[in-house]
């Protein structure tokens, strides 16, 4: 026996794609010759519904015209979305209003999709919306995975979800509340939480509402004092007063470092003694300069009685290398406003938010102080530590640059591949 091939059933849908005239040509190869021979000849008129098909050739003509333009497809099927936004609108503003059942993300999304090719003014005429009636249904609406309320899809370039929560982390540790922004910021750098740059950091900061704790304090505007070339060229040293809650004077002296702000050595005492500065500059002068094989070195001070006396004999007796002991404000027109600016970071940045109630307390607070100021990250210093930078060490911008520009890579195809906020009609 001979082996029958079995007819071929064409869907309904096929025929009306032919007499339309938009069949795909890939799908027409794949039908026998004589089959569109029989469907081109067919007499229709003998069949059921032609005088109706008759009737509607303009609708016809007006699909064959739609379907032979992509930017005509698409501009329809926007309309249709269209009526269907006014649609749920009218029937669903209760809900909207009330913020109920994510019922105004439906009509935001969708808005969106539609100002993509009519545009924002002619989607809210068409809609019958004014601005501020649109935005207020974006006011009442919120993208669940986005800390900005914007939808991910159409801003693609906003953080994601863990590189917010990253951020959220580090400014309510308890170990950086007291830290400005800035070296919170660089301190996540530091560890690789996250790569963006310091001006978006700020904004989801503000977003975000993640306060900081700041002691009072009275701003001064200051002129840029003087700086140094290299490590260990310029000494800074003064002397605070520190008051615990039995108030007793306690005077605090530091030794710095101009080039890397780092504190060299520091004293407390209960005396402002010129003996006491002297011990510092002389183990200053021990550990590190002596070490270094420079040539000189200038030691900068106030005009304070503490900085004369044994001070002015070691000064004058040193060698290996030589000490020069200038006053500011006075051998030279800066003030000494690196050293006071340490002493305020100390107090202000730390032992302020401690309760110190007596001078031993203090004794014990103090080195901690010192040990977070010397380890804490510096937007001067590019995001590294004080320490670091008296080490020897140098930040990579152009490693950083290309870091940031990969993370931002990544940020953009995790955020393009999201399922987000998918209330769409």
């Amino acid at each position: 026996m001979k082996n029958i091939a079995c007819k071929t059933t064409y869907c309904p849908l096929v025929l009306v794609a032919f007499y339309l005239n938009f069949l795909p040509d890939d799908l027409k190869y794949m039908i026998p010759r004589s089959t569109l021979y029989d469907w081109k000849h067919k007499n229709t008129e003998s069949l059921f519904g032609y005088h109706w098909c008759y009737q509607q050739q303009m609708l016809f003509h007006t699909l064959q015209q739609v379907a032979a333009n992509k930017k005509l497809i698409k501009i329809n099927r926007v309309l249709i979305r269209v009526i269907a936004v006014q649609r749920f609108i009218k029937k669903y503003n209760g809900q909207i209003q009330n913020k109920l059942f994510n019922a105004a993300a439906v009509v935001v999304c969708n808005i969106e999709k539609i100002k993509d090719v009519l545009g924002s003014n002619l989607a809210l005429k068409i809609l019958s919306l004014s601005y501020q009636q649109y935005y207020q249904l974006r006011n009442k609406t919120r993208c669940v995975k986005s800390a900005l309320n914007l939808f991910l899809l159409k801003h693609p370039a906003q953080l994601l979800s863990k590189e917010v929560h990253g951020i959220k982390t580090y400014c309510e540790d308890n170990r950086f509340l007291h830290w400005p922004l800035s070296s919170v910021y660089f301190q996540m750098i530091r560890d690789k939480a996250a790569r963006l740059h310091q001006s978006i950091f700020y904004k989801y900061v503000s977003l975000l509402n993640l306060k900081r704790k700041q002691a009072a304090h009275r701003r001064k505007n200051h002129h840029i004092g003087i700086r140094s070339a290299a490590l260990l060229q310029l000494l800074h040293a003064d002397v605070t007063v520190f008051k615990p809650l039995d108030h007793i004077k306690a005077y605090i002296f530091i030794v710095q470092d101009n080039f890397s702000r780092a504190i060299l050595d520091y004293a407390i005492s209960l005396e402002c003694k010129a003996q006491i500065m002297m011990e510092l500059i002389r183990n200053v002068h021990h550990r590190y300069l002596k070490p270094a094989s420079i040539p000189g070195c200038q030691f900068m001070t106030d005009d304070g009685n503490e900085n004369y006396g044994e001070v002015t004999d070691f000064v004058a007796s040193s060698a290996n290398p030589a000490l020069q002991h200038i006053i500011a404000q006075k051998d030279i027109e800066y003030s000494n406003s690196m050293v006071e600016a340490a002493h305020k970071n100390l107090k202000y940045r730390f032992l302020y938010h401690k309760t110190i109630p007596d001078y031993k307390s203090l004794c014990e607070y103090l080195p901690q102080a010192v040990e977070d100021y010397n380890n804490r990250p510096h937007a001067v210093l590019s995001g590294l530590t004080p320490l670091e930078v008296l080490n020897g060490r140098t930040v990579s911008a152009t490693l950083l640059s290309t870091e940031m520009n990969e993370a931002q890579q990544a940020r953009l195809t995790a955020n393009k591949a999201q399922q987000c906020c998918g209330y769409s009609f």
